[in-house]
């Protein structure tokens, strides 16, 4: 394992065990999230900031706000990394209201999709990202009904904001999805083969050449037994395929990656543990490569984007597909206001305040 990687593995177990510490009913789901988002950033999760940006967030929001669901310990990590926390909610807010009005549905995976656009610094272009990113979802709803859904509202947000033609990204994600179901033939399920598809298609290049990269990353994780046939993790590859590396060496250090990850408390012995652990493997490789500007592919979004601003962003697509879609999907209809609280969110409070 090289020194990067045993250093990013490190920081992620610390950073997780960290925010599991203060938010103790939070579920483990999240903590990872949180954890990978400091870990990105190459940041110390910095508990006291965080009890600071926790309070400028009541402020803003009232407690049954949807910020303060299921996505809240996600928010406030973003929010302890940014310059200026009051101005960061603020932003994300007005994004958020733009989405909504946009006819996004009103859920956990719109308040990431505000964040991400105010990520990259794109507050002021949210009204036309939202008119691109409305007319990629319509057409994906016209090509694959069934597959299409609130999971691919982070993905189309990161297209949108692409400079790539409408019509090139739709017609790189539909030659995507054929060739790997009809010729590659790849053993993961639809909604993994879409993610890929919609990951890929963030750049321009021959289409075929990305999917036979991945595959190949696949097929060697699938030869290490690393991987179950589901497809979960094949989505999360995507991000690998600008590394100029071959894929044993690659998959390689993943599996390096996810044996040091072995003894992470965030993490269970049972098939869902096991596969969010090789997510977080493929993360954190990703990520030791992305500090190395000569090792990643500088077109992953587009050229104006910076290479470590991709990289964040591509974990944070990443981190929503593959660990938070369980947990997003029971606030996925919920409204921004609710009846009461439940014992569990005030349970939580209490607690991270009797730690203080």
């Amino acid at each position: 394992m090289t020194e990067n990687l045993r250093n990013k593995c490190d920081l992620f177990e610390r950073n997780r065990s960290a925010i599991a510490g203060k938010f103790l009913f939070e579920k483990a789901d999240i903590c990872i999230a949180a954890g990978l988002i400091f870990t990105g950033a190459d940041k110390e999760a910095d508990i006291e900031k965080l009890k600071e940006c926790r309070s400028i967030l009541n402020k803003h929001t009232g407690f049954f706000s949807e910020y303060r669901e299921t996505v809240k310990t996600v928010l406030l990590s973003e929010m302890s990394l940014s310059d200026d926390a009051e101005r960061y909610i603020e932003d994300v807010k007005a994004v958020y209201k733009i989405l909504h009005k946009g006819h996004f549905r009103d859920n956990s995976y719109m308040v990431l999709a505000a964040m991400l656009i105010c990520e990259l610094g794109r507050q002021d272009d949210a009204e036309r990202i939202v008119e691109k990113h409305n007319e990629i979802m319509k057409q994906m709803n016209e090509l694959h009904p069934i597959l299409t859904d609130s999971e691919d509202i982070s993905y189309v947000i990161l297209l949108a904001l692409s400079d790539r033609p409408t019509d090139q990204i739709l017609g790189d994600m539909n030659e995507c999805q054929d060739y790997l179901k009809n010729t590659c033939k790849v053993k993961a399920g639809p909604d993994s083969v879409q993610r890929i598809s919609e990951i890929l298609s963030l750049t321009d290049g021959d289409i075929k050449e990305k999917c036979d990269k991945t595959v190949r990353l696949y097929d060697t994780l699938l030869s290490n037994k690393a991987v179950t046939e589901d497809g979960y993790v094949f989505s999360s590859l995507g991000m690998l395929t600008g590394i100029d590396r071959e894929p044993d060496i690659i998959v390689n250090e993943i599996l390096e990656a996810y044996e040091c990850l072995k003894d992470c408390k965030g993490f269970d012995d049972k098939p869902e543990g096991k596969k969010q652990r090789l997510t977080v493997a493929e993360l954190l490789v990703a990520d030791s490569y992305g500090s190395d500007p000569t090792m990643i592919n500088n077109a992953l979004i587009n050229n104006a984007l910076s290479v470590i601003k991709a990289q964040q962003t591509a974990t944070m697509i990443t981190v929503v597909s593959n660990l938070l879609s369980a947990v997003l999907g029971v606030v996925a209809d919920k409204s921004s206001t609710g009846p009461e609280s439940t014992d569990t969110d005030k349970n939580a409070e209490q607690t991270m305040d009797s730690n203080e």
